[in-house]
């Protein structure tokens, strides 16, 4: 349920106070209180319900009396939307919900009501006196709650006085105030903030029996790909008679999935939905039309780039959301997402910070991803003259490696990057190839895997090979915002079997996206010395100077292109010599 684990005995995460006005803190007391009533009186009626526990039936009628069931229904998710967003990490710590019923975790809430009860020392500690009301100033304008309120008020004095007299008889144990955490509660952890994600029934619209399972295939695969890079929860609603267990959870998920698949004759359009799950609304949609021999043949680009389409979608309208998590200090939910980006942007502020974010406390499964990330951040410092690969780096880095490795060998952008490293940094090839290939039978429906995979064919001088996996990179990751990096190494493989003009055309796509890569400067400017464009090769290296003035020497050269065939290598430091 979100990466929460059941708080032990006396961790508690947060405190609830229900006399005087509703306040709701975390465990150091900063505040945490809903903004709106009906979130408020939420809290209120679980607070005080048996085991604090009510089911969603119940509550609608106490808080929505008089509207539609449909409608009471679409307003208590509404709300446990909002309590989730804003809550954040608390929210899976204290509440559990699921499709029949929302409950509070006594374990991990504490709440002034029950702890005056249970001690009534306390009422002195919280500064109360006989005339605190219960859940003061709260109107919510339903009679159904007024009448609630109106009885539990009523039960709340008829107890104070008796816990009045007895606080009275005890001596007092001097616990802390109200806004300071209670000395008998240990602050538990909080736990991952994740997304969510219902996979709803597909539409299937004249499909027959060879194409009916192609739209499960186009969503296992977006689904498969969101899962390698980001803290993803999945809940899959498509079996309305499968087991419930699974599927604690899925009513308060963040956004919905679907595919819908339109075979007309021969003709195949697939068309795949995100939904905001607060009001079902269709956040954004986009088709693709192919023939249905494409959509069946697994070797064809079709499937794999819509697929890769729509995660760099999603991903990016996940990371745009406004959120409060960087002003609470946290790392965005999709950490690796965007520590990968901050590499990519070619700044050595930007790559500390990436190491920074990727450094933080991490745990389950993100760790392994995120030692692998960190691994691969050593490649920036050797091919874009970003920060310093000395030998206690050096050192970390192999460490990193085989940690990570041992983590987690079943997540392909792990193995991608682990792969990467292997091969660029230490030059093991061999191995590089294993786990890129591992990576591939992992999962070959992400670009970031065909291009590394694509790099280490390259290192090898298997270019035939090396070249394919990089037009399919291009195909399938022409919407990440990491394509510029594709592009340039299509350029070096280009480049690698004498096809200049291709190798040209594909560098100036790189620098065009990103125009302070210094890999597809390299390539441009070898390729324009080498088809004879002398003056535009002249202005290149100027400016290739400027971003990496080390790159005169030609031992410098030689480490930032890392070619293993000397012959090649030569060509190229003899094109780029009548420049320096």
């Amino acid at each position: 349920m979100h990466g929460f684990q059941m708080a032990e005995h006396n961790q508690i995460v947060a405190r609830l106070f229900l006399i005087g006005p509703l306040e709701l803190t975390d465990a150091s007391g900063t505040s945490y209180t809903p903004r709106s009533k009906k979130a408020c009186a939420l809290f209120a009626l679980l607070a005080l319900a048996p085991r604090c526990q009510r089911t969603r039936v119940w509550l609608r009628d106490k808080l929505w009396s008089e509207s539609s069931e449909g409608k009471s229904a679409t307003s208590l998710r509404q709300i446990i939307f909002e309590q989730r967003r804003d809550l954040g990490p608390i929210f899976d710590a204290i509440i559990e919900v699921d499709r029949h019923s929302i409950k509070l975790r006594r374990e991990a809430l504490w709440i002034d009501y029950h702890a005056v009860m249970e001690n009534p020392s306390e009422l002195a500690a919280l500064s109360l006196s006989p005339e605190a009301d219960l859940l003061e100033g709260m109107d919510i304008q339903d009679e159904e709650f007024e009448d609630w309120l109106l009885l539990e008020r009523q039960n709340w004095r008829d107890n104070a006085e008796r816990l009045f007299e007895r606080a009275a008889q005890t001596p007092v144990q001097h616990p802390p105030a109200k806004a300071q955490a209670h000395h008998s509660l240990a602050i538990a952890p909080l736990p991952a903030a994740r997304i969510s994600f219902g996979v709803l029934p597909n539409i299937q619209q004249g499909c027959d029996e060879t194409t009916a399972h192609v739209a499960d295939h186009l969503l296992e695969g977006i689904i498969k790909n969101l899962r390698e890079l980001h803290p993803v929860d999945v809940y899959d609603l498509r079996d309305a008679t499968g087991p419930s267990d699974g599927l604690i959870g899925a009513s308060n998920t963040d956004h919905f999935i679907r595919v819908r698949a339109l075979q007309v004759r021969q003709s195949l359009t697939l068309t795949f939905f995100l939904y905001t799950a607060a009001n079902m609304s269709i956040e954004w949609s986009q088709s693709i039309q192919t023939t249905v021999d494409e959509a069946l043949d697994w070797t064809n680009y079709v499937l794999s780039g819509f697929i890769t389409q729509n995660v760099d979608r999603v991903s990016r309208s996940i990371e745009r959301k406004p959120t409060d998590r960087a002003a609470q200090g946290q790392e965005p939910m999709i950490a690796g997402y965007t520590a990968l980006n901050m590499m990519f942007r070619l700044d050595e502020g930007a790559l500390q910070n990436a190491e920074y974010l990727l450094s933080r406390d991490q745990t389950g499964q993100n760790e392994a991803l995120f030692a692998a990330l960190r691994t691969y951040a050593a490649s920036f410092k050797i091919g874009e003259n970003l920060g310093t690969l000395n030998q206690e780096t050096f050192g970390d880095t192999d460490k990193l490696v085989r940690d990570a490795l041992n983590d987690n060998p079943f997540n392909a952008i792990s193995l991608a990057c682990l792969g990467h490293v292997t091969g660029y940094v230490f030059r093991n090839h061999d191995l590089a190839r294993d786990l890129l290939e591992r990576a591939l039978r992992l999962n070959q429906n992400q670009a970031f895997v065909w291009d590394h995979y694509a790099l280490n064919r390259l290192y090898a001088a298997d270019y035939e090979t090396a070249q394919k996996a990089a037009e399919r990179a291009v195909y399938l990751g022409s919407y990440s915002p990491l394509s510029y990096s594709y592009d340039t190494t299509l350029a070096m493989t280009s480049t690698m079997l004498g096809q200049h003009q291709k190798a040209i055309h594909a560098s100036r796509n790189a620098l065009g996206k990103q125009p302070k890569f210094k890999a597809a400067m390299r390539y441009l400017l070898v390729n324009l010395a080498q088809t004879g464009r002398h003056d535009e090769a002249t202005r290149i290296y100027n400016e290739l100077l400027v971003h990496d003035p080390d790159f005169a020497d030609i031992e410098v050269q030689k480490e930032r292109f890392r070619i293993s065939q000397k012959d090649k290598e030569t060509n190229f430091i003899e094109a780029i010599k009548r420049f320096t």
